[in-house]
């Protein structure tokens, strides 16, 4: 019998409205549906579903554990399904069936209590630069996957309209360098590869097949530099404020550039600082503390220069 997570009505009523509740309401039915379609075998729902997402841990027929994905049917459904077809198991959890229409994904199960965050950040790195190097791929135009260009355009008019919306809540040279790192990443890349788009360490789980696979996309096509602005705020995560924020900035960002080939070190650092800002607005307008993520920002910025210089690592002035 599924089980409804209260926090996935909460959510959905909060984000969606009347038709998040709608959802909420089908959702057992179409859970239900799934099950028949694929006959399935129901285990338990997972914790692990977020952004409108249940995951429910079920059996296929001949016994095969896989993961039954139930998100809001918008457009994630459909590219998140795109991606991992694209990707065929490279990489990623192998896509066993879809209907993006209803929201559904049936998934290759994983190790869902053991990821990269169980590991020292050494390993952590290295595991992740080689399953981010899988996953980015030439991408399949006809899958109409957003481009990172078109994202760093939108911001160019989001993020200063957010920021005077919220009373200008930082230094105006933050939201200037914001600009003018979107402005910067705003021309498309001129090699675009499939990008997770979401790239974490809690998103690239234990696999018996293949050692580590990442999971949980939200895919985008452009620079290869996006997901891995997105990696090194993580590995950043409790540093943000203490005395080693900028060694381990640093460190990690070389050893990044060590193990991925030929990334822009500038572009990694204009997505993080990007990023950075815009998501500091957002935590600014949900709960007036946007300190993290400027704390981030503000790093990046006071030590630009340094971090553009490789060290220990030898390289050209941007590419590594």
């Amino acid at each position: 019998m599924f089980q409804m997570p209260a926090v996935l009505a909460e959510r959905a009523s909060r984000d969606r409205g009347a038709d998040g509740g709608d959802w909420i309401r089908q959702l057992p039915d179409i859970i239900t549906e799934a099950q028949h379609r694929w006959s399935l075998s129901l285990e338990a729902v997972l914790p692990l579903g977020k952004e409108l997402s249940v995951l429910v841990a079920v059996t296929m027929p001949g016994g095969q554990p896989a993961v039954l994905k139930a998100s809001y049917p918008d457009a994630r459904p459909r590219r998140e399904a795109a991606a991992l077809a694209r990707w065929a198991g490279h990489g990623a959890a192998t896509l066993l069936g879809a209907d993006p229409g209803r929201g559904l994904l049936l998934l290759e199960r994983l190790a869902p209590d053991r990821s990269l965050l169980a590991e020292d950040d050494t390993q952590a790195l290295l595991i992740a630069a080689d399953t981010l190097q899988q996953l980015w791929v030439p991408p399949h135009l006809e899958d109409s996957i957003p481009p990172t260009a078109d994202l760093a355009r939108r911001w160019l008019t989001l993020i200063p309209g957010r920021y005077r919306a919220l009373g200008r809540p930082f230094e105006p040279r933050l939201l200037d360098a914001a600009l003018a790192a979107s402005n910067g990443l705003a021309r498309a890349p001129r090699k675009p590869v499939l990008l997770h788009g979401d790239f974490h360490r809690g998103n690239v789980l234990a696999s018996v097949r293949a050692s580590w696979l990442a999971i949980d996309p939200c895919p985008l096509v452009g620079d290869a530099e996006f997901d891995v602005a997105d990696l090194v705020a993580d590995l950043l995560d409790d540093y943000i404020g203490e005395p080693a924020a900028r060694v381990r900035l640093r460190t990690a960002l070389s050893a990044l550039c060590e193990a991925i080939p030929h990334l822009n070190r500038q572009r990694v650092l204009r997505w993080m600082l990007a990023k950075r800002v815009r998501l500091a607005l957002n935590s600014v307008g949900a709960t007036g503390n946007g300190d993290w993520d400027l704390d981030f920002a503000r790093l990046l910025l006071s030590h630009q220069a340094e971090l553009t210089t490789a060290l220990p690592y030898p390289e050209t002035k941007e590419i590594c």
